[in-house]
């Protein structure tokens, strides 16, 4: 079995994934306690599905970016749960890519040929990433990351499409004040979910998809085989 999880944006989201299938997952809204309920929550909801740590082959992570409190204390949690359960793989994930991932069939179903991700940098600006779908008849990569992780404004979107040569009816956005897009001049299609954050079931279907098709993810920017932090920049102190 495998457990995700992410902490990128404000909640805490833990998903217990088998190779086919979701067993169970969980969701809770955070403030400045992550540090302190995130291992008795993760072991909660372990016995909950009546399993532990012992019965868990590998650990997928998001490494972000996002919120630099919580992509530390996850990254933090899960090196103390490897040390103690030294047979564990961990896997990190980058969060854009988790999200790309959850859209995946909505961009398809769109005819959407990219993902532009985008998570809240608390700072009143984005980072963002885009991502072309692959075909998955002619490569198994479930879609690849264009350029690297930028920071930006929403005003500035229409420049980044610019800058990238996108052409806005072949992209879906997700993320970030995705609705704040119908409202403006910008023709861009966003998606529909409730939710439009990376979560620990997006960040384990990604790692299930490239452990299961055996694919070679080194310098991929998109699934890591250690867990280290992506920080964009530096955190902002008070």
């Amino acid at each position: 079995m495998f457990i995700s999880i992410e902490s990128s944006s404000s909640d805490l989201s833990v998903a217990l994934l088998g190779k086919e299938r979701l067993i169970d997952r969980l969701t809770i809204p955070i403030k400045n306690e992550l540090s302190e309920i995130i291992i008795p929550t993760i072991k909660n909801f372990l016995t909950h599905n009546g399993i532990t740590f012992k019965d868990i082959s590998t650990l997928v992570i998001g490494c972000g970016p996002g919120s630099f409190t919580g992509i530390r204390v996850v990254v933090a949690a899960a090196k103390g749960i490897q040390i103690s359960n030294v047979y564990m793989k961990v896997i990190g994930i980058n969060s854009l890519a988790a999200l790309a991932m959850s859209v995946l069939e909505e961009a398809s179903e769109k005819n959407c040929s990219y993902i532009i991700s985008s998570i809240d940098t608390k700072r009143g600006d984005i980072f963002a990433q885009t991502f072309e779908v692959n075909n998955i008849v002619k490569s198994e990569f479930p879609f690849s990351a264009i350029n690297q992780i930028d920071i930006l404004e929403i005003q500035n979107l229409k420049n980044y499409l610019s800058t990238h040569k996108l052409i806005t009816k072949n992209v879906l956005f997700t993320g970030h004040n995705s609705e704040l897009l119908k409202n403006k001049t910008i023709n861009l299609k966003t998606s529909i979910q409730d939710n439009q954050n990376s979560n620990a079931l997006s960040v384990g279907k990604l790692a299930l998809h490239f452990i299961n098709k055996n694919i070679d993810f080194k310098n991929t920017g998109i699934i890591f085989n250690s867990l280290k932090p992506i920080y964009i920049r530096p955190p902002e102190i008070n």
